[in-house]
């Protein structure tokens, strides 16, 4: 998890975080901080395992979840879609960590289909990132159920 570590603590994906948070201060909706990025990377790796899917390592799958918001800040200041800013922004950071060619481009397409859950042509991983994307919101307990787009009732019998 060395990759993991140094990618993590680059000043280009600390600043990424930094200003997602500064355009999040006053959001009333789930943010999009450290920990949803890490509870994204948990539950896509045991999504990937329950289906017998060991064709990405965890290291790729954290990675990819670890990246999979780095455009929303992006999305906040020029209406670009954050997946396609953070994947943008993801290669020159998993190039500078010790990622390889092929592991980069598993985790930069992950990044880009994270929002296109239920599509067929959507790899496994981006499915997993989808999922684990809804799957990691606290929806039981927020305040804004009621105007929130990414809140249904049925949403709570599958997670609790």
């Amino acid at each position: 998890m060395r990759r993991l570590n140094k990618l993590i603590q680059s000043p280009a994906y600390q600043a990424s975080l930094a200003k997602t948070a500064a355009m999040e201060k006053e959001r009333v909706y789930c943010k999009h901080g450290f920990d949803h990025l890490l509870a994204v990377a948990r539950i896509a790796y045991a999504y990937l395992l329950e289906r017998k899917n060991t064709d990405y390592p965890r290291e790729i799958v954290y990675a990819a979840a670890l990246l999979h918001d780095l455009g929303r800040w992006v999305e906040y200041q020029s209406g670009e879609d954050h997946a396609s800013a953070g994947a943008r922004l993801a290669e020159p950071l998993l190039q500078a960590g010790g990622f390889d060619g092929r592991e980069s481009a598993l985790i930069v397409t992950a990044i880009k289909e994270h929002r296109r859950k239920g599509e067929k042509d959507v790899s496994p991983l981006g499915e997993a990132l989808a999922l684990a994307d809804d799957w990691s919101r606290e929806c039981r307990d927020c305040g804004a159920q009621n105007t929130c787009h990414k809140f249904s009732p049925t949403m709570l019998e599958l997670w609790y």
